[in-house]
């Protein structure tokens, strides 16, 4: 089937890196907006190709995918006339899925997703709601995807997703700690970018212990982690982290 992009920034260069290195030769059409990266991408794959507007996208796809700001979306949507076959995957936070099959009308489906950068190299995982063999299809090819039944656990995780910039603070913190005791800025960045990579393995392939149970494994009365923990958990850094969510959910549902 012909992908086509409704949007050209990092999450749909993402998603094309990922699909060619997973082989898929589908054509794919991207949109003019961001001419930069549309170039750039249709210059490292071959089966890439710049169309001149958002309608020649769609004249192109079967499937098509919608990656703009939600700011813009009904303005972009407006100006679209979609087909009884098209199948429609909206990456765009805050938009449900019957705003969404109203405006696409009378496309034949209408999915939400939300991939996250890491698709670019196959990895991580992808919520999708309203879920189409389409759609799943195109994420398991990407990582893995968690289809949800609920429109209101879609937009939790979508809410989850904000972790990112925090859990990368999180490192160069620890990172800049060790570089004022001496260590060398690189030996330190290395070691924390290692230390966590292997604590994600750690959990990974730890599925049938919880995440509560691993963080008791990784302490020892008295001892240093337990340390850490109790100090964060004192200061009410996880209370605030879960409050920080919350924040993002209302925004993303708009309460």
């Amino acid at each position: 089937m012909r992908l086509g992009f409704i949007g050209c920034g990092t999450i749909t260069a993402a998603i094309i890196t990922g699909l060619n290195a997973a082989a898929r030769d589908e054509a794919m059409t991207v949109s003019p907006r961001n001419a930069q990266v549309a170039a750039g991408l249709a210059r490292r794959f071959a089966n890439v190709s710049v169309a001149a507007t958002n309608q020649a996208v769609l004249d192109t796809c079967d499937i098509a995918v919608l990656a703009v700001r939600p700011q813009i979306l009904a303005e972009v949507l407006a100006e679209l006339r979609y087909r009884p076959d098209h199948q429609v995957i909206s990456l765009v936070a805050a938009t449900s899925v019957a705003w969404l099959r109203a405006r696409t009308a009378p496309a034949a489906a209408v999915s939400r997703a939300v991939p996250m950068p890491m698709v670019a190299r196959r990895q991580g995982p992808t919520a999708i709601y309203a879920a189409t063999p389409v759609a799943k299809r195109l994420f398991d090819a990407l990582g893995s995807t968690i289809e949800l039944s609920d429109e209101t656990c879609f937009d939790a995780f979508t809410a989850e997703t904000a972790l990112m910039a925090t859990y990368f603070r999180f490192l160069e913190t620890a990172a800049k700690w060790l570089g004022e005791q001496g260590v060398p800025l690189d030996q330190a960045d290395r070691y924390v970018r290692q230390l966590f990579w292997g604590l994600a393995g750690t959990a990974l392939a730890s599925a049938q212990r919880s995440l509560g149970e691993l963080a008791d494994e990784h302490q020892t009365r008295g001892g240093l982690n337990e340390q850490v923990r109790t100090h964060m958990e004192n200061k009410g850094l996880f209370t605030e982290l879960a409050k920080a969510l919350d924040a993002v959910q209302a925004r993303v549902t708009g309460r």
